[in-house]
């Protein structure tokens, strides 16, 4: 899977659409077609069950240095995730498409639409806000301490 580099309001897509014919495990074949933003190699797609199918872009976290007993310091994302769509889903949350945001790794917010991912960048944009206020107080009470 190609990760895409994090761009301000982008995602890059894919130079071009990808069609192949794809082999139904009940039966069949049918001629699938990458959405243009798709990124996805799509290798292991040639055949399977229907609604295995997804179409997707990946973007990169923010990394940060986060503690780890084991390893000592280590990069850990933050904010990474995907556009998705599962085409053949019974749920309709999933045939149109949507976010999967990992706010750290391993945690998942689900089908966000735009108006759910857009305030999820909200309150991170306003944790931010607040934590520039900390940095200043902190500021303040290292100026203090000595």
């Amino acid at each position: 899977m190609t990760t895409l580099p994090l761009e301000p309001a982008t995602v890059s897509s894919a130079s071009a659409s990808h069609t192949w014919l794809r082999r139904i495990h009940s039966g069949g074949q049918i001629v699938e077609t990458c959405p243009d933003w798709c990124t996805d190699t799509h290798r292991n797609d040639e055949s399977g069950y229907l609604d295995d199918l997804q179409h997707g872009a990946q973007f990169d976290g923010l990394e940060l240095a986060v503690f780890d007993a084991e390893h000592g310091t280590m990069p850990m994302p933050v904010l990474a995730g995907r556009i998705n769509v599962d085409p053949y889903s019974s749920d309709s949350r999933r045939c149109v498409p949507h976010i999967h945001l990992e706010p750290f790794q391993g945690e998942v917010m689900e089908c966000l639409t735009p108006n759910e991912f857009a305030a999820a960048i909200a309150q991170v944009r306003a944790h931010c806000d607040r934590l520039e206020a900390v940095h200043a107080q902190l500021m303040k009470a290292r100026a203090e301490y000595r």
